[in-house]
């Protein structure tokens, strides 16, 4: 069993990481937040830990790989991703549910690391402005979470039950 939670693990890493460059390559990355589709999708079809890990490493990876989300941006969304990630494998709801509640409580969790984390590092920070910025600026990827989260869910299901077999 870990040595499958590595595995999927370090498929999401990579998946969120090629993701991440194509979305900041056609500069759609702030507006589509790739790595908040790969988190959840880890931890819709990984469970819990491979999806709260997967959501916890990738905005490092990706700062350290693409120098987005640049710093002191990246802090502040390694609990938020993780959140998303995590949530989205301990809850066995509905998949429109899972991610209505895995945005609003990653949400508020970046509202918080966004407060602490700046206060922390010294950073003069504006909560309100950087929640309603985050929520104007996302819009576009919330709505993509909502189409295609369940449309590869489902995929993805299928595959892995049957063993990649049929219907892949």
């Amino acid at each position: 069993m870990r040595m499958r939670k590595l595995t999927y693990t370090a498929m999401w890493l990579a998946v969120g990481v090629a993701l991440a460059y194509l979305f900041h390559l056609l500069n759609l990355g702030r507006m589509f937040l790739p790595l908040h589709l790969v988190a959840m999708l880890a931890g819709a079809t990984s469970g819990a830990f491979v999806g709260g890990v997967t959501g916890a490493v990738l905005p490092i990876l990706s700062f350290l790989t693409m120098g987005m989300p640049p710093f002191p941006m990246f802090l502040f969304m390694i609990p938020e991703v993780f959140t998303y990630g995590f949530v989205m494998g301990v809850m066995k709801k509905n998949i429109f549910v899972r991610i209505l509640i895995a945005v609003v409580l990653g949400r508020l969790v970046y509202s918080v690391s966004y407060y602490v984390l700046g206060a922390l590092i010294g950073i003069k920070l504006q909560p309100l402005t950087s929640i309603l910025l985050s929520f104007t600026t996302g819009i576009p990827g919330i709505v993509l979470q909502f189409i295609l989260v369940p449309l590869v869910y489902r995929r993805l299901q299928l595959i892995f039950e049957k063993g990649g077999k049929e219907n892949a």
